[in-house]
């Protein structure tokens, strides 16, 4: 990278080496210099798996909810046996109790959600002074980066920018999360320079609820990975007998559940097909959610490294968002951060979600995936059928998605934009 750059304070409750959006962010950063930005994160956020086997930024990283921590400190932890793993394991059952019961939610969120706030601004203020930071570049979450990146902008003086890969006036967030998005949204983003987005759904969403005032400071920087990474892999020959399988790879929540459990019930119904699913998330919890494993379904994880070759063994790569969820304008504006990886994988894709949905929009524009856009098991089935025995069809999606990456999704194009944004 030849051009300087102006120092960052990254502000995210999740941050590389965890996956799913974070991964994006460290394909946009890998390449910044390490005393370009600093990371202000949570320790506990960061699962032990993806700590242990995992790639980190470069950049220092400061946690705000364990100040004493560090990379290193993170690193071993997490390679210690089970019960010896520290607070991480039961930090992450207590947000799952959580989101379980709502009495509960109701009762601790308050705190929680207002303690990582001033966590947040208490670490940030030092950070700022710590690494000289020019810029504050806060991450969307389920609230506190976003609100505590504001209020960190508010006493340094430092300017805001805002990395939006969902919504936060809108989603579903644990109490008082949801809250104080609608209370603070406006003001943060009219506060803000400039707010990056992941897609034209989400720019148009919001140029149509704030208009041009807002519109105007919104720039595009599409999910991204580098091809590099899905090139070295052997690439699994396609199968010519049963069992055939579908994979989903990622975390399982409110906007995947219900469209995975339709193709639960579709894959329940053919013999020769099996499904997949690569999560990082406890099984304890998959099963609370209402998925089961069985002969034909299984579940399994490996690390974001291990992903291009995971997915090249599957003969359909699964994208679901649902229908009837808590936050219909999530659905209707997410690109999940595994659709970049599809892209690239080389199998025919399939994308189960609502026609209102911008990730419905954008395969169908670009013809990149069968998309089953009503919630009709039998229709899920005849797609399924269709991607297995048309192997002319199921070519030219996987080429169409192919030429999509390469126009979008490429990291080496996307960081190049996000190294322009922060150029001295």
């Amino acid at each position: 990278m030849s051009e300087k750059t102006k120092k960052i304070l990254v502000v995210s409750s999740y941050a590389p080496p965890s996956i799913g959006g974070p991964q994006m962010l460290y394909n946009l950063l890998k390449d910044f210099p390490a005393d370009s930005y600093s990371v202000l994160t949570s320790y506990y956020n960061i699962d032990d798996i993806s700590a242990a086997k995992g790639t980190w930024l470069a950049g220092e990283y400061v946690f705000y909810d364990n100040p004493k921590g560090s990379k290193e400190a993170r690193k071993a932890e997490a390679g210690m046996a089970d019960k010896k793993r520290g607070l991480s394991g039961k930090v992450q059952k207590l947000k799952l109790i959580m989101k379980r019961i709502s009495f509960v939610r109701v009762l601790a969120g308050m705190p929680v959600i207002l303690a990582q706030v001033f966590a947040i601004v208490r670490s940030g203020r030092k950070a700022v002074k710590k690494f000289q930071s020019e810029i504050i570049l806060g991450i969307s979450d389920y609230g506190p980066a976003v609100l505590g990146s504001y209020v960190l902008h508010k006493i340094t003086g430092r300017p805001l920018y805002l990395f939006m890969f969902d919504l936060y006036k809108g989603n579903f967030f644990p109490f008082p999360g949801g809250l104080l998005a609608t209370l603070f949204e406006k003001k943060i983003f009219k506060s803000a320079r400039l707010i990056i987005v992941n897609n034209e759904g989400t720019r148009n969403f919001y140029q149509k609820f704030y208009g041009e005032e807002i519109s105007k400071k919104i720039v595009i920087v599409h999910n991204s990975i580098f091809p590099e990474t899905y090139q070295s892999p052997a690439r699994a020959a396609k199968k010519n007998s049963p069992p055939y399988t579908i994979l989903f790879t990622g975390r399982v929540n409110w906007p995947q559940l219900g469209a995975i459990k339709n193709l639960v019930e579709a894959v329940n119904g053919m013999d020769d097909v099996i499904f997949k699913l690569y999560s990082p998330m406890p099984k304890e919890h998959i099963n609370n959610i209402g998925i089961f494993e069985s002969k034909k379904v299984q579940f399994s994880f490996a690390p974001p490294q291990d992903m291009p070759k995971v997915q090249s063994e599957a003969d359909i790569l699964f994208l679901p968002l649902s229908w009837r969820t808590q936050s219909q304008a999530i659905i209707d504006t997410a690109t999940p951060g595994k659709l970049t990886d599809y892209l690239i994988a080389g199998k025919p894709m399939l994308v189960h979600a609502p026609a209102s949905s911008f990730l419905v929009k954008y395969a169908t524009e670009n013809n990149f995936a069968s998309v089953v856009a009503e919630e009709n098991i039998e229709s899920l089935r005849q797609a399924i059928r269709k991607l297995i025995s048309d192997e002319k069809f199921a070519r030219e999606l996987v080429d169409n998605a192919q030429v999509t990456f390469e126009r979008n999704h490429d990291a080496n194009k996307s960081a190049a934009i996000f190294r322009k944004i922060f150029s001295l």
